[in-house]
């Protein structure tokens, strides 16, 4: 029984498989064409996804009555990273547009944008940049920051990372997806997985065609992009589906914002720290600092948010197995084990 549930669970309709087989190929093959260098880049955007399917699989081997099922993770990763992302770009628009409407005056407000858009400074004459270290030392600057780390992205990007989990709630007959405790994480993740493809492979694509794109900055972006961007993207994805996991299958009382909460402002600490260290470099919006002196003690920064953010998500997992415990019989042959709960907390 468990052997054929576990090969139901990776049954794939023709389309998704053609989604699956074509996808990923065509993906790096169009990319190459628009630009060589993120075109040889591109296939490494996809590791994370490969990883993560294949633990899966062993998950899935293990204990299928849990677990998601690998179609909708499919198109939920297809979705995402289209639909999902497309939305997500356009509220953000909103977002920022409204902000810079109510922070700078009419005569102000266009100017700040072309500079805040600038993705590099070469060619600009030294007047020119000064303006630049004028308008990334207003408070303005440091306020529309925010608003863009923690409500564009933060929130904007987590709500639609928790869209899966909303699905998984509603997937299915009642039984079956009260045995399907892990589901919220294979869904959440599998989302996770899609945003941090197109926005790794769009950041790699700006530096590479642009006259930032110079050999150690391109290196240092794909770094980023590559290797500190899942991580980022995943954990904080996956805080959500766990808290979510807790409410639902284990019966905690939490709120909605509680659950989206500490991945938002994560999410948010992250980003704008990064845009104040190209705030400190002179620049509105985001250009990529040289300099080591802000160079090294941003990208330490960087690791020490994922790795509490990292912390997080394994004192969540740490918080559901203690539950899981607590469900099975006692030593005297009580129905709960409830003193293994405070085990892990």
């Amino acid at each position: 029984m468990s052997a054929a549930l576990a090969l139901q669970n990776t049954s794939l309709s023709l389309p998704a498989r053609l989604v699956l087989y074509i996808g990923p190929p065509a993906t790096v093959l169009l990319t190459g064409l628009v630009s060589l260098r993120t075109g040889i880049v591109a296939p490494l955007a996809f590791v994370p996804a490969i990883w993560f399917y294949r633990k899966w699989r062993q998950f899935n081997e293990a204990n299928p009555a849990c677990r998601g099922q690998l179609e909708p993770m499919l198109w939920t990763f297809v979705t995402t990273g289209t639909i999902g992302i497309t939305l997500v770009g356009l509220a953000q628009a909103a977002i920022l547009k409204g902000a810079g409407f109510f922070l700078f005056s009419s005569d102000k407000l266009k100017d700040y944008f072309e500079e805040f858009a600038r993705s590099t400074i070469n060619g600009l004459s030294p007047e020119q940049i000064a303006h630049r270290v004028y308008l990334a030392s207003t408070w303005q600057n440091w306020v529309f920051n925010a608003l863009l780390s923690f409500a564009a992205a933060g929130l904007c990007e987590e709500v639609l990372k928790y869209l899966p989990v909303v699905y998984a709630q509603r997937r299915g007959r009642e039984k079956e997806r009260k045995e399907r405790n892990r589901a919220y994480i294979d869904y959440a993740v599998a989302g996770a997985l899609s945003f941090t493809l197109i926005e790794s492979i769009g950041f790699i694509y700006g530096t590479a065609e642009q006259d930032q794109g110079t050999w150690p900055i391109f290196i240092m972006t794909c770094a980023e992009r590559l290797f500190m961007a899942p991580i980022a993207h995943l954990s904080v994805g996956a805080l959500s589906a766990l808290r979510a996991t807790r409410r639902d299958f284990y019966g905690e009382k939490m709120s909605l914002l509680s659950i989206l909460g500490p991945s938002v402002f994560v999410h948010g600490l992250f980003d704008f720290m990064a845009l104040s260290f190209s705030t400190l470099d002179g620049n509105p919006g985001w250009i990529h600092p040289t300099r080591p002196r802000l160079v090294i003690p941003m990208v330490s920064m960087g690791v020490a948010i994922l790795s509490g953010a990292v912390w997080a998500v394994t004192r969540e997992w740490k918080k559901i197995k203690s539950y899981e415990r607590a469900r099975k019989p006692s030593a005297d042959g009580s129905s709960y084990n409830y003193q293994a709960i405070n085990q892990d907390n």
